[in-house]
């Protein structure tokens, strides 16, 4: 059975219209949304506000209350849930706004039952763009109100804006009215918030309540594709009407000291957050620091490798500069080294060679496999050093081949000692 209104199906394609030439983002307001009797349910099953579902991301208290764990509230919730997921409502959803494949979050992750309370805000944001379970593309809010009375004098009202940091709050002002939906895309323009709610004295309360959820897709254009992040935050700035000589009442200096807790709460959690990331990039570096520390040519013969080996990766593609240091177990009178050329170093490669002060010069075609043979006699426990630096470099992600920054220049196929026999 149908939970969205069968006349709002049957207007996908005048929506979908709608939604693409909606500014300054793609988004679609639709009124009536749900069934009636579903919507009712819905509202009437909506969950008590508890503390324990009201911290905010800095772990704080606050006066928004988000209940994730849908199927737990009620019968109606869990048919809701179950309508979701079909392939009705995904398909309807993606015939408006034009993305195929989308997908349903089981979790809710930040999704499900909002509800907030007088004075509580929400700052213009861009959302977290990657699912922190499964990794999927977030590509889609979807909302849906439950207030059957509401005034646009209470505040409260969503507010989709071009570009908060510049000062650009042009964009529509939509009031949470009872079973209007709204779907805007999730990009990193998609700015989007509610002012503060003051609710009369005789409406106190009242609270604004909603139920959300967001949709995934597991692929998404390169070009809307950005690095992984979570919500970002335009705190307000200073009222424009607060000038020189304007007298602050009561309710003024609790607007001021509200936008100043909330910006020094969200510098307090991108602080945290930051020395969050140093101790991950410390562990990762030190992970990194002991794998590199590991690693070793793919050496042939009776010979120990002293030492990790610099400018060499362990695909085998070696660098401009390259140095190692070895010491045979046996008496030994060459080394052999196969290497290979390729042809997106743009001219033949010359490699100049040095072993204990003594030097070679070898020089490669261009795309040429190539083996080079270094007479040397070196007795069992004597230390080689052995340095080689390349004249030529190409960088992968330079010539469209990947994403690979690294300068390389040649790679080792394989080396070798010669022994006395």
């Amino acid at each position: 059975m149908s939970v969205v209104r069968t006349q709002v199906l049957a207007e996908a394609s005048s929506l979908a219209r709608s939604f693409r030439a909606a500014k300054p983002f793609r988004h679609i307001v639709i009124d009536d949304f749900l069934e009636v009797d579903a919507c009712k349910s819905i509202l009437a099953d909506f969950p008590r506000f508890e503390d324990r579902y009201a911290l905010n991301e800095m772990g704080e208290v606050g006066g928004k209350a988000v209940r994730m764990n849908v199927r737990e509230i009620s019968d109606a919730y869990r048919d809701l849930d179950q309508y979701l997921q079909t392939r009705e409502f995904l398909d309807f959803v993606s015939m408006i706004t034009g993305i195929p494949d989308l997908l349903y979050d089981p979790d809710y992750i930040g999704g499900g039952t909002h509800e907030n309370r007088d004075g509580q805000g929400l700052d213009q944001h861009v959302d977290f763009n990657f699912h922190p379970g499964t990794r999927w593309h977030r590509r889609l809010n979807l909302i849906v109100y439950l207030n059957p009375e509401w005034d646009d004098s209470w505040g409260g009202n969503l507010q989709l804006q071009a570009d908060p940091w510049n000062g650009d709050a042009s964009g529509p002002s939509v009031a949470p009215l009872f079973n209007r939906a709204v779907i805007f895309e999730t990009t990193e323009r998609s700015w989007h918030g509610f002012s503060n709610i003051h609710l009369p004295i005789d409406k106190k309360g009242v609270s604004r309540k909603s139920f959300a959820i967001y949709l995934y897709t597991k692929e998404r254009p390169p070009e809307e594709t950005a690095a992984s992040h979570a919500t970002v935050y335009v705190p307000e700035g200073m009222p424009a009407d607060l000038v020189p000589g304007v007298t602050l009442d009561a309710a003024r200096v609790a607007d001021l000291r509200g936008r100043f807790e909330r910006m020094r709460g969200q510098i307090k959690f991108l602080y945290d957050r930051e020395r969050d990331f140093a101790a991950q990039i410390a562990g990762l570096e030190g992970a990194l620091a002991q794998a590199r520390a590991a690693v070793r040519l793919p050496l042939q013969g009776y010979a120990t490798q002293i030492e990790a080996p610099n400018g060499f990766w362990p695909d085998g593609w070696v660098g401009r500069e390259f140095s190692t240091c070895m010491q045979p177990q046996k008496k030994m009178r060459s080394i052999r080294i196969d290497l290979w050329v390729p042809e997106q170093l743009g001219g033949d490669q010359t490699l100049q060679i040095e072993i204990n002060s003594n030097r070679w010069t070898h020089h490669v075609a261009c795309g040429v496999r190539s083996t080079c043979v270094i007479d040397i006699d070196a007795s069992a426990g004597s230390e080689l050093k052995l340095s080689i630096r390349a004249d030529r470099v190409f960088v992968p992600a330079h010539v469209g081949e990947s994403d690979d920054g690294r300068e390389l220049a040649w790679k080792l196929i394989d080396a070798s000692f010669v022994h006395v026999h």
